[in-house]
């Protein structure tokens, strides 16, 4: 019996953890398009690529985390049921931030260069028109 609330609890707790994030992407998607037809949408910057990964994979090594704390008092009997549920989305987790790290070490930040007012150039003096 205790495997049955075991089970269905991380279900729940999946379907609540990927609904909410399904829910923001929605969100997000329905904002990008306001923004486009608008004219307003800003250009992605080399500055974040990569933060999605690094979210994702703070999500799921937090959750994967999580399941394992809430899941040793019920899994004495059967651990396995501990490593499928909890520490499958902890090395998922673990994956797509050992992916940022990898990823980040690539890209080269550029020293903002400062910006200069150009030179003001002298006007040539209009050409003087003959007249006989």
């Amino acid at each position: 019996m205790n495997i049955v609330f075991t089970i269905i609890g991380s279900v729940v707790v999946f379907a609540v953890v990927f609904g909410f994030a399904a829910y923001t992407r929605y969100l997000q998607h329905k904002e990008t398009m306001v923004l486009a037809e608008k004219g307003l949408l800003l250009k992605d910057t080399p500055d974040n690529k990569g933060f999605s990964v690094q979210r994702w994979g703070m999500i799921f090594s937090i959750t994967g985390l999580i399941l394992i704390m809430v899941m040793t008092p019920f899994a004495w009997n059967n651990i396995w049921i501990l490593f499928l549920v909890g520490l499958l989305p902890l090395a998922f987790g673990l994956g797509l931030m050992i992916i940022y790290v990898l990823t980040q070490s690539g890209i080269k930040t550029e020293k903002p260069v400062k910006k200069t007012k150009p030179e003001k150039k002298e006007k040539a003096a209009a050409p003087v028109k003959k007249t006989k």
